[in-house]
């Protein structure tokens, strides 16, 4: 896990954003708005996602837990917060450097925290559509969108609750295929078996509950973020058309499988900020400057402080304490 070239990729494409929002907004305008912006509002909203992050990592830890993988709060919060050091790296190495770490510190099976990782996510997702849910029944906004993703959660539950048909399937598959297939693949298949049965134990009602609460209150700390960051360029509208904005552009970021949504959540959040049924009143580059901001506070943010953390999350549990 090579954490200077997840920096210079998160450099890199930082760059990129910024350069995207001087083509698409007046260079000028969007100067003018850096300049007389309070700033106060912008460290407000880091706080209110360390908050985010906070909960996560309770979630996280709780994950952990039923797994049978012992660590403390600090723990898991430093090898947590590290994960995000490669949110915007290709491949979602994000999802998979949390296992490797655990592994390096604790000897934990890598494939079981990816495991807990996309329990995570589905919660995530699950969360974000909960607190936009009001929001978008009374907007309107992406309402194919919504309903859209809640069919792809909700074909997920099935599949991972299902008693019989993926873990029937599965074995078909193996006594079929597993004698013909590179050992890689068989390997894989076999994985499969156990990713799922991890998964239907990490999404028992009481955890699903428990994850889904967590989730949905760490993203409403953003969406409040989002709101608070709003008022300072003066936007209209209320706490539920920020909720709705920021819920539904991150979605669309996430369902993009594009690293860190980036590009696909700021175009959306930028195009919903404009758009008149949300009474927000801003024009585009104010809506841009509103975007970044959030953006920095709740991405690039993240990134930094995941660098931060990536080396100390390295070093065996004996020389880290």
């Amino acid at each position: 896990m090579k954490a200077g070239r997840a920096l210079a990729i998160a450099a890199f494409l930082a760059l990129v954003v910024i350069l995207g929002a001087g083509l698409v907004a007046d260079v000028g305008r969007l100067q003018t708005a850096a300049l007389t912006y309070p700033w106060w509002r912008f460290a407000a909203a880091c706080a209110l996602v360390l908050g985010n992050y906070a909960l996560r990592t309770l979630r996280f830890r709780y994950y952990l837990k039923a797994l049978n993988i012992a660590v403390s709060l600090g723990e898991a919060a430093l090898v947590f917060v590290a994960g995000f050091l490669f949110t915007v790296t290709p491949g979602k190495m994000g999802e998979v450097v949390k296992g490797w770490l655990l592994q390096q510190r604790r000897g934990a099976s890598v494939a079981d925290v990816a495991t807990a990782v996309i329990a995570e996510r589905f919660t995530d997702v699950v969360g974000l559509l909960a607190i936009a849910a009001v929001g978008v029944a009374h907007y309107g906004a992406h309402r194919g969108l919504f309903w859209s993703v809640v069919a792809l959660c909700a074909a997920f539950l099935v599949a991972v609750l299902h008693p019989r048909a993926v873990p029937q399937g599965l074995s078909w598959a193996q006594q079929r295929w597993s004698s013909r297939l590179p050992p890689r693949a068989a390997a894989a298949l076999q994985g499969a078996v156990r990713i799922h049965a991890v998964l239907r134990a990490l999404c028992s009602p009481r955890r699903l509950a428990v994850g889904v609460g967590l989730a949905a209150t760490a993203w409403l700390l953003e969406a409040v973020a989002f709101r608070l960051l709003l008022d300072g360029l003066g936007a209209g509208g209320g706490l539920g058309s920020a909720v709705v904005i920021y819920a539904m552009a991150t979605l669309f970021g996430a369902v993009s499988m594009l690293p860190g949504g980036v590009g696909s959540t700021e175009a959306v959040m930028v195009a919903l900020c404009l758009a008149p049924g949300l009474g927000l009143g801003l024009d585009l580059p104010q809506a841009t400057f509103a975007t970044l901001l959030i953006r920095f506070a709740t991405l690039w943010f993240g990134v930094l402080l995941g660098a931060a953390c990536f080396l100390p999350a390295k070093r065996p549990v004996a020389a880290a304490g």
